[in-house]
């Protein structure tokens, strides 16, 4: 567990050194401070304020993103940066290297998001005047807390294996991009060329279905997801190929 902590501290202090000086860390963070934590809630204050579950599925839009982008600098940043051979000849081993990374880069996203929550939840009651202060429903905390970081486990996966083998941070991320675009929008588009009865019955099944036990559901197969990316992850870090790669 403590080769794991130092592999996940490592990576953590290199997501704040690449960012740069405090101006640039400014520069990266602001837009989605300010986006997911003012102006979003601002322009939908009644929304939020009304419909439960609203602005949880909307902070499960930021793991989509941050997840998958930060994860295809794992392997393929340390490929480029030619510190990988360095990193492959310590005593860590395989698995202590992999859930190092796939813990930091999860802890990074779920941290921003978990942030832009607070944000937004400050700004939401600062704005109600005499009103009674505003608190997310229960669904919305469960899925800000839970959702989110199964999805971050998820796409920092997906992001972990792609970066395993490309040879730069770009194709990862382009790989990555490929993949999100094909499951993200593929799925709506196969879902319209079902049986109208069987749009009609999923419709019906949302609708009139409890969204807590919908969200517990959906975070069960997520969940189980998650075990099979990283399970195959680990299977196929392997760190004799990834040397002679080098």
């Amino acid at each position: 567990m403590n080769d794991i902590l130092i592999v996940m501290v490592k990576e953590l202090k290199e997501f704040w050194r690449a960012r740069g000086g405090m101006r640039s860390r400014l520069v990266s963070f602001l837009p989605i401070f300010f986006v997911f934590g003012v102006f979003w809630p601002l322009q939908g204050r009644e929304a939020w304020t009304s419909v439960p579950f609203l602005p949880g599925m909307l902070f499960m839009l930021l793991p989509l993103t941050l997840a998958g982008s930060t994860a295809a600098d794992s392997f393929a940043g340390e490929r480029e940066r030619h510190t990988l051979e360095t990193l492959l000849s310590t005593r860590l081993s395989d698995r202590d290297i992999y859930a190092g990374k796939v813990l930091a880069t999860t802890l990074y996203c779920t941290g921003l998001v978990w942030a832009c929550a607070l944000i937004a939840l400050i700004t939401l009651n600062l704005t109600r005047g005499n009103e009674p202060i505003f608190w997310y429903a229960g669904i919305s905390w469960l899925l800000i807390i839970v959702g989110t970081l199964l999805l971050a486990v998820l796409m920092t996966a997906i992001g972990v294996l792609v970066s395993l083998r490309a040879a730069t941070v770009r194709a990862a991320a382009q790989t990555f991009s490929l993949i999100t675009l094909v499951v993200f929008v593929g799925v709506p588009l196969l879902v319209q060329f079902l049986p109208a009865s069987v749009q009609l019955a999923l419709a019906q099944a949302l609708t009139t279905s409890d969204m807590t036990l919908v969200a517990i559901l959906a975070g069960v197969v997520i969940a189980i997801a998650d075990l099979v990316l990283l399970a195959l992850g680990t299977a196929r870090f392997q760190r004799t190929r990834l040397i002679l790669e080098e």
